[in-house]
């Protein structure tokens, strides 16, 4: 998955629209990345970013977060301020765009390290939520993020089909989604652009996140 989220200090997560990643997707294959942690986990590091290249003290603003409502079945906890928004499975754009919200959020001053496994379950494979399984926080680590009361959501900006990717088949689309990213924790404020592509499966009736990739 997506190595960073909203620094460029990180230097693996997409920045801009035009960033070098995406210069050089037509010139190789899309590739899976299994061994790389959850982005909604990588917050961590930012929040050890933004303590060290922020002043201490400053004020931190409630974070944008989108207005619509959870999907179906998608259970967001009382107080949370990620809002998943609700998708249409007949649609992959939809499905793709509130996954990568569940995905990619991160809100541990009032959700639990389960959260995030549970926002995204409606909306993968199960082959792909046993990966997001595997791929929990450490308890230290979550307790540093809610130390720092870490919030970072993200709003998508819009979805397409990628340059390079595969043509649309009746089983399989993969598409990029764009987005930005709002992130907060005691130390201050951050916003970034922020996007990664996905694979969707058509089973069940229904389209589903089956891969997250790189390229």
């Amino acid at each position: 998955m997506i190595q960073c989220k909203t620094a460029p200090v990180q230097g693996q997560r997409p920045e801009t629209a035009g960033n070098a990643r995406r210069r050089r997707r037509a010139r190789r294959p899309l590739t899976r990345s299994r061994r790389r942690l959850s982005g909604a986990w990588l917050a961590a590091v930012l929040a050890t970013v933004l303590a060290a290249g922020c002043t201490a003290g400053v004020a931190s603003p409630r974070p944008d977060a989108t207005a619509r409502r959870p999907a179906p079945g998608i259970a967001a906890p009382a107080g949370s301020l990620v809002r998943v928004p609700r998708p249409d499975y007949a649609r992959p754009p939809s499905v793709a765009a509130a996954f990568y919200v569940a995905w990619a959020s991160t809100d541990a001053v009032h959700d639990q390290p389960g959260t995030y496994l549970a926002l995204c379950a409606p909306l993968v494979t199960p082959a792909l939520e046993r990966q997001l399984a595997a791929s929990q926080p450490a308890p230290a680590a979550w307790q540093a993020m809610r130390r720092a009361r870490l919030v970072s959501l993200v709003r998508v900006r819009a979805v397409t089909h990628p340059d390079g990717a595969p043509a649309p088949a009746p089983a399989t689309v993969y598409l990029r989604v764009y987005a930005t990213r709002v992130t907060t924790t005691s130390a201050g404020r951050q916003v970034a652009s922020d996007g990664v592509t996905v694979e969707l499966t058509h089973s069940g009736g229904r389209w589903l996140v089956s891969a997250v990739l790189f390229y």
